[in-house]
């Protein structure tokens, strides 16, 4: 999934992205030339924008008359940077969207400090919003995101890990950032608070369809698709559903070859035969299906959510349309 796969969804909102851009520029500006340099790169990468995207469309489908929604959209693509500057610490990633990481480039050191200036620009910006309620979201999701990350790396290669934590840590660090940027909508158009939870559920809904199509492609896409190496998360020592649904279906085949590949090393590429092994196992116990199937399910959710909601039309259209639009991505 690209920008120009997106462009159709976002041209509603496209004067408003663009000022986002304008933002994010004006929030990065400083004169300390590292974090100049620093944040120059960072822009030079930037993803598709989805996060700010969702605030902007909901705030269109709920009337926003004010132009908040566009400080807050860049409020959340700060915290989203923030935890991408500092997971690719966190996995030792060499790559991002096809580019060097900042810690590739740069080191840890630079590069945590940079994830933290990052987070305190976001709050910062957010603090200049005056929304009491909107800084409350931004807190519970902040910390929710922190603990995801703990607990992710508790549970780094570790064969037991079950179901309960993946699902967990998919709602903390994927899943709650979505939803809030959905209610933040909701609540810069003051609607009722069953509107706004309405928004929320959208959000989170979508958060857990993107992420269990991440997950997915991750075994499925190339490394041309995705930006980065394939078999990412089970080389960092993360097991997602696919390979948890596996292990279920055939410890004794599985089990051995997972821990091989760790032992291994993360620097080290993946045997040819590993990852033959692996994939064939995949395929002939059909452990990518339920992950399919919860996908689904969670964009169907997110579409029951957005229901309730009145509002413009044509963007409740669009908004409909981006849970299926997103089962359907590539990278």
């Amino acid at each position: 999934m690209s920008r120009l796969d997106l462009l159709r969804y976002f041209l509603p909102i496209q004067a408003k992205l663009a000022r986002v851009e304008d933002e994010l520029q004006r929030v990065l500006e400083s004169d300390v030339a590292v974090a100049r340099k620093l944040a120059a790169h960072v822009n030079g990468g930037k993803g598709k924008r989805l996060r700010p995207a969702l605030v902007l469309l909901c705030s269109r489908l709920c009337r926003v008359e004010s132009q908040e929604d566009v400080r807050f959209a860049a409020v959340f693509e700060l915290v989203h940077t923030a935890t991408l500057v500092h997971d690719d610490v966190i996995d030792h990633a060499q790559t991002r969207r096809r580019n060097p990481t900042l810690n590739a480039l740069w080191g840890n050191t630079l590069t945590v400090l940079f994830g933290d200036l990052l987070y305190i620009h976001s709050m910062s910006l957010a603090i200049a919003g005056r929304s009491f309620r909107i800084l409350e979201i931004l807190a519970e999701v902040t910390t929710r995101m922190i603990e995801g990350e703990l607990i992710q790396n508790d549970f780094l290669f570790n064969l037991d890990t079950t179901r309960k934590e993946y699902f967990d840590i998919q709602e903390r660090k994927t899943a709650l950032l979505f939803a809030g940027c959905t209610e933040t909508a909701g609540v810069l158009a003051r609607r009722y608070p069953e509107d706004c939870a309405a928004l929320r559920r959208f959000g989170l809904e979508i958060g857990r369809a993107f992420q269990l199509v991440d997950d997915l492609l991750d075994y499925t896409a190339t490394s041309e698709q995705m930006g980065k190496p394939v078999f990412s998360d089970l080389r960092e020592g993360k097991l997602t559903l696919p390979l948890l649904t596996l292990l279920e279906r055939a410890p004794g085949q599985a089990r051995p070859i997972i821990q091989r590949i760790w032992d291994a090393g993360e620097e080290t590429p993946i045997q040819p035969r590993d990852e033959q092994a692996l994939r064939a196992l995949l395929e002939q116990h059909d452990a990518y299906a339920e992950t399919r199937q919860l996908a689904r399910q969670a964009s169907a959710a997110a579409a029951t959510a957005l229901e309730r909601i009145e509002g413009d039309p044509a963007t409740k259209k669009l908004l409909l349309e981006i849970p299926e639009f997103l089962l359907a991505r590539s990278s």
